[in-house]
């Protein structure tokens, strides 16, 4: 257990640490069980009770919030030329009705969609990859996620910067961070069901059948 901040600590300094950054960001993007969220305030938090300055802080944030970006993209890729119903996860009941829900929105709410969807780690696979599938312009799209990315790393920084605060101590402080960072998109996620949930939030003409429309318009 002494051994634990002394392997924290190297681990930090790792050369190998900005590739792996990004890769998770990157992957989170189109594959949701790669958690990119808890990673990087994580490494954040324990970065910042060690002791690293702010250039280091606002580099694994840049790292963090591009790699977001790309991931985004590739998901919006994917929509775009593959549509959704060759994922096989977005063709069971719940998803279904979740995308439909998204497609009546996409078009008239696209900003609030993406800006949301960012901190819902299934959400934001479904959100971007239905803008694909819609027919969303990727233009207009990517300075969305790019916005999104921004926000989703600074409160990465914030969270991991309280719990430093907080805490002190890397360990601690890092499983201070993951916890909010999980309660953070937990809370996010019930308030999207609950407004999905809304009578006002209803789809028009079919439920499920607008999400495939929205898919074929890609």
């Amino acid at each position: 257990m002494d051994a634990l901040p002394d392997l924290i600590s190297a681990l930090i300094v790792s050369p190998w640490l900005p590739i792996l950054i990004a890769a998770v960001c990157i992957i989170d993007g189109f594959f949701p069980p790669v958690p990119s969220e808890t990673t990087v305030v994580a490494v954040l938090a324990t970065g910042i009770a060690l002791g690293h300055d702010h250039w280091w802080i606002a580099a694994v944030a840049a790292l963090a919030g591009l790699g977001a970006a790309a991931g985004d993209s590739v998901a919006f890729l994917i929509g775009r030329r593959f549509g959704l119903e060759r994922l096989a996860w977005m063709r069971r009941p719940r998803m279904r009705r979740t995308t439909a829900w998204l497609a009546a929105r996409v078009h008239a709410a696209p900003a609030t969609l993406v800006l949301v969807g960012r901190y819902i780690p299934v959400g934001r696979v479904a959100v971007n990859a239905l803008a694909g599938a819609s027919g969303l312009h990727y233009r207009r799209f990517l300075a969305y996620s790019a916005l999104a990315s921004a926000a989703w790393a600074a409160m990465c920084v914030a969270i991991a910067s309280v719990s430093v605060a907080w805490l002190g101590n890397p360990v601690y402080s890092a499983l201070l961070a993951i916890g909010i960072m999980l309660l953070v998109g937990w809370g996010i996620d019930l308030v999207a069901r609950r407004r999905m949930r809304a009578p006002s939030g209803a789809v028009a003409a079919g439920g499920p059948e607008a999400a495939g429309g929205a898919e074929a318009a890609g």
